[in-house]
């Protein structure tokens, strides 16, 4: 036994050394964990640019549970509890959490983190182990992210169906396991990700033909595993982008609307294909009803026995956490249980009810400030009558608001755009800027002290109109259409009780509009291709908003963004700075074609296309290949590439192992490494000897564009500085 500040280690079946690590990184995050505090993560993580860091510490992973309903005095067990990426947001909730994990220093690490919370105990060692000694008396069970390793830690003819049981054994009557999974259907598979544990394209798709110990499952899969296990009450969530950095959480009884699937950063670890446009793949599935099946991830709550009644069940979570922990909140949509009545008579339907709740309890101020913003805005909007105010109430440390029933213009605009109708879109847009425009009453702009402090210095027009008390949060999403002629503003979190400039909120509802989906740039190019002759127009400028207004209108919102963040790094931030390579399908057919391999044989006659063969390499830097060589053959050319390149590590050695004599079209920088300045590269073997009958040849290529080639040429090689410039280029 072993205690790290308030946190038990029971170290009794540790069988002495860590038998699964991630390797030295992970002594890495155990001096962060020994350094820093949880709250200094985020800074951390945007320092270290390691996507182990990223995963074992970010706060975002704690998104797949911090959502959930925990009933008030909650035992959880936690299989596979890790570095505590998930702990800390159970613990947080529940009475008591036993974490079983087989390393001890990720056990460690997470004891580290949770030091404060006197509600932990970490048992280490092998789960088959451990659980022979546990009660069956949970309240709850959590799999985040282990369910597919049940064969190693289960093994049998039926790992699974033994691991599902085994865990739902420690329940009490009425328990629920909470498992967390990737679908090996996901999308984001089928559109160019390699699968998480193994690392290779479509390789859940095709049933992991080469992977021995993990497996993932569609949602038929597993529902065939729980009902063979007696498992029949169980519901189905959908984290978005997936369970480890979940941003939404999706359930059947509130599923994505079209449009909203967007902006998938998903590729942390490892490079991905891009073999189509996610997001216009989404909406089809949506179109169709498939996105169970399509979901990158799944969040299973399983039931011991028969559903107990419930107060609450929560349908939809969406998180803004990616900011300072003064604005960080989730906003819900929640089925009140049929023995709840509703109160304040708020929305049409009485079983659902929509709230926002602080993440930290620092964010309560900015929950409060939401209400303060309705009571402000209330008389404001009642005074124009062209916007009506989505109600609200403010209960304890949650704000509910009117559930309604519509469209919002979002909605309204993208379905006449699928249509082609773009003139229409163009007139309902403008329809929609002039009622934010118009939507309260204005005033000239005075630059205030607070207006610094969010927005910076601004050089706005001395004429400038502002809003008195501004809700800078007018975009089309956040404006629904009732369907009786009425449009209500949904959100108002970010209302100011200073001016700003109507021009800059109708701009930030046009932008928002503009770059949030691919399928929108066709509005863009509409505009520009049927702007009047000399006068090319962008959108922006369709709707009277300048270039020169957008750039001062881009930069308020930059300060925006840094204020709202305070110093925070968000997911998508991290993904700019720390993401690995999304290569386009296009280029990747492209580069195939200029790193195709061309073999000549010349038995006398000299080289020729008739007397040549290919190899195709894609997508390769390194490269490895047999030229075979038919008998009767004097002398071959083996041209690496169509294309302008540099070759480093060249070798050919026949099969016995020696050395190939060899000249090149090329430039020898160093030792076995040339640049290659145009399209027709080549290694020339001139006298092959009687018998030889292959060569085996390889080297690493870096495919460059013939004008950056040419420069590296004429610019450097003067000056005896090309082999630095080259070697800087092998580099990156």
């Amino acid at each position: 036994m072993d205690k790290i500040g308030n946190v038990l280690l029971d170290d009794t079946h540790y069988p002495g050394e860590d038998l699964y690590s991630d390797g030295a990184v992970e002594e890495r995050i155990l001096k962060l964990a020994e350094e820093y505090r949880e709250g200094d993560y985020n800074r951390v993580i945007a320092r270290e640019r390691d996507w182990a860091v990223m995963y074992h510490l970010a706060h975002e992973r704690g998104n797949i549970l911090s959502w959930y309903p925990f009933k008030e005095g909650a035992k959880v067990l936690e299989v596979g509890s890790g570095c505590g990426a998930v702990t800390g947001a159970v613990a947080a909730q529940a009475a008591s959490v036993t974490c079983i994990d087989l390393s001890k220093r990720r056990s460690t690490i997470n004891a580290l983190r949770n030091q404060g919370r006197g509600n932990v105990k970490i048992c280490i060692g092998n789960f088959k182990d451990i659980e022979k000694d546990l009660g069956q008396d949970f309240d709850y069970a959590t799999l985040i992210g282990v369910f597919e390793y049940g064969k190693g830690y289960i093994g049998g003819d039926r790992p699974y169906h033994e691991f599902l049981t085994t865990v739902m054994g420690h329940l009490k009557p009425g328990g629920k396991l909470l498992l967390a999974i990737e679908n090996k259907f996901g999308l984001k598979y089928w559109a160019g990700c390699t699968e998480d544990h193994v690392g290779k394209l479509f390789e859940g798709i095709e049933g992991y033909p080469g992977a021995g110990g993990v497996r993932t499952f569609t949602k038929p899969g597993l529902i065939k595993i729980l009902e063979e296990c007696g498992c029949q009450e169980y519901r189905f969530y959908y984290p978005y982008p997936d369970y480890k950095f979940p941003t939404v959480i999706y359930s059947d009884g509130r599923l994505p609307q079209k449009g909203e699937l967007v902006g998938n950063p998903c590729n942390f670890d490892r490079p991905r294909l891009v073999l189509m446009d996610e997001g216009r793949a989404f909406d089809q599935v949506l179109e169709d009803g498939l996105f169970g099946l399509y979901s990158n991830s799944f969040f299973v709550e399983i039931t011991k026995g028969a559903q107990a009644p419930e107060q609450e069940r929560v349908l939809y979570t969406k998180y803004s956490n990616g900011r300072a922990p003064a604005f960080a909140i989730q906003t819900r949509i929640a089925e009140r249980g049929k023995s709840q009545e509703a109160s304040g008579g708020m929305g049409e339907d009485g079983d659902l009810e929509i709230y926002k709740i602080a993440e930290y309890e620092e964010g309560q101020g900015h929950i409060r400030h939401i209400a303060q913003a309705a009571g402000k805005l209330q008389g404001l909007l009642q005074e124009k009558g062209i916007l009506k105010l989505n109600r609200c109430r403010l209960e304890g440390d949650r704000i509910y608001f009117e559930y309604l029933q519509g469209v919002t213009v979002e909605e309204a605009l993208d379905r006449l755009l699928e249509q082609g109708r773009l003139e229409e879109v163009l007139s309902e847009i403008e329809k929609a800027l002039g009622r934010i425009l118009s939507a309260v009453p204005t005033q000239d702009f005075q630059m205030t002290a607070g207006f610094r402090e969010v927005f910076g210095e601004a050089e706005l027009p001395p004429d400038a109109q502002a809003a008195g008390v501004s809700d800078i949060d007018m975009i089309f999403q956040n404006l629904l259409l009732d369907g009786e002629g009425n449009c209500h503003l949904l959100d108002y979190e970010w209302t100011f009780f200073f001016p700003v400039p109507v021009g800059f909120i109708a701009y930030r509802a046009l932008h928002y509009y503009l770059e949030s989906a691919s399928k929108r740039a066709a509005l863009k190019e509409y505009v520009e291709k049927n702007s009047q002759p000399g006068a090319l127009q962008d959108v922006y400028g369709y709707f009277g908003i300048s270039r020169e207004m957008c750039q001062v209108y881009a930069a308020m919102e930059r300060n925006f963004q840094k204020y709202k963040g305070g110093g925070y790094t968000s997911v998508g931030e991290l993904y700019r700075t720390m993401g690995k390579a999304a290569v386009p399908l296009g280029e990747v057919l492209q580069d195939s074609g200029r790193r195709r391999i061309q073999v000549y044989l010349d038995s006398g006659q000299g080289f020729s296309e008739e007397n040549s063969y290919f190899i195709d390499q894609i997508f390769q830097d390194k490269v490895r290949f047999r030229a075979a060589i038919p008998k009767g053959i004097q002398n071959i050319r083996i041209d690496p590439a169509f294309s302008a390149c540099l070759l480093c590590g060249l070798r050919l050695q026949w099969k016995d192992g020696t050395p190939v004599p060899y000249r090149t079209t090329g430039y020898e920088i160093e030792k076995n490494c040339f640049l290659y300045d145009d399209s027709d590269p080549g290694i020339i073997i001139e006298g092959i000897p009687q018998g030889r009958r292959h060569i085996e040849v390889t080297y690493k290529i870096s495919i460059l564009e013939e004008k950056t080639a040419t420069l590296l040429m004429e610019r450097f090689k003067p000056k005896g500085r090309l082999k630095e410039k080259v070697s800087r280029l092998i580099k990156g």
